[in-house]
């Protein structure tokens, strides 16, 4: 697949104003239960105005997605089949109280309010990201994207995010809780490096769709390609098939690997044994997985196949080999009846 760098803008900033957003209400949420954890104001509001920020220019950025930017409102119409839609409800309802718990929180407003607005926000903040995941994850045309794994990585991604971004906040804000956003974000990039592992792995192990059950038809007549219907690249060819991205793969994803985790691993290591807790180290820890989880995005979008490629000669070549399945269970029904 092509990879759009407009949803992977949306994904570095509305999955770094989320997370950042969760742990900083997490903090304020834990308050009721009497525990010392809230920020001072400045570093709530300062997180407040950066969340906003981000999520506002995911959406400038997602718009240019768009065919038609001035029918985008119409994507609320499908809320009730469409994940998509459901996105774009639960990212625009998630700015909007964002707003507002920001709001309360300036003006000083009762507790009840204020953590009112912060729940809300929070809920919505993950349907959001669970519904941008399930876009991919319930693609059944895209074997590699078709799994749970890419809701469970998608979602812990934000985390990764989110707690090396709030990990900056308490070092300047409060120093004590500096051992604990160490040990979150190790605990979040470990988890990203063993679904990305699983998520690799599962690409061998696949039944790669044949001709056959692209066509719903059982294997007892193998069918094959004689022509592919085109010399020339059309729009499924350039972007239900990304050549150079194919070609690129192979070195773009140890990049992505030793971005993402490798170097943000070793670094927040670093600090946590040795007690260094240097803010230069933390911000190369955020800048990494920040820079790591665009090109792992990129990667996300190249490594999925899908299965109309087969049409046109593109799909990798083990996907035409004729295999048992239950597709030999169907039956060939011909009836003028529908």
């Amino acid at each position: 697949m092509h990879p759009p760098l407009s949803l992977i803008w949306f994904f570095l900033t509305a999955g770094t104003s989320i997370g950042l957003f969760t742990f900083t209400y997490f903090m304020e949420f834990l308050t009721l239960f009497g525990k010392n954890t809230a920020m001072p104001e400045k570093a709530v509001l300062v997180s407040v105005v950066l969340s906003l920020v981000l999520v506002g220019l995911g959406a400038v950025g997602a718009s240019f997605h768009l065919g038609h930017k001035l029918r985008a409102w119409k994507a609320i119409k499908r809320f009730h089949t469409s994940w998509l839609s459901r996105e774009a409800v639960f990212s625009g309802a998630y700015g909007f109280t964002l707003l507002l718990f920001g709001l309360a929180y300036y003006f000083k407003a009762s507790p009840f309010l204020m953590h009112f607005f912060g729940i809300i926000t929070f809920i919505l903040g993950w349907l959001s990201a669970f519904s941008t995941a399930m876009i991919y994850a319930s693609n059944r045309f895209v074997l590699e994207w078709n799994t749970s794994l890419t809701v469970l990585y998608y979602l812990n991604m934000y985390l990764m995010l989110g707690s090396s971004a709030f990990l900056a906040l308490t070092y300047h804000y409060r120093p004590e809780f500096i051992t604990t956003y160490l040990f979150l974000t190790f605990l979040f990039l470990s988890l990203g490096l063993a679904f990305r592992l699983a998520f690799n792995i599962r690409q061998f192990l696949i039944s790669r769709p044949t001709i056959n059950e692209a066509l719903n038809l059982p294997h007892n007549r193998p069918i094959r390609v004689l022509d592919t219907g085109t010399t020339t690249n059309n729009y499924c060819t350039t972007e239900f098939y990304y050549k150079k991205g194919k070609d690129l793969l192979g070195s773009m994803l140890p990049v992505a690997y030793i971005l993402t985790f490798v170097v943000p691993l070793f670094l927040v290591l670093y600090a946590w044994i040795t007690g260094n807790h240097n803010y230069t180290f933390f911000a190369l820890t955020f800048l990494s997985i920040l820079i790591g989880s665009g090109i792992e995005r990129w990667c996300f979008f190249v490594e999925g196949n899908h299965v109309q490629n087969l049409f046109y000669g593109l799909y990798p070549q083990e996907g035409y080999r004729l295999r048992k399945g239950y597709m030999e269970r169907k039956q060939t029904r011909i009836s003028l009846y529908g």
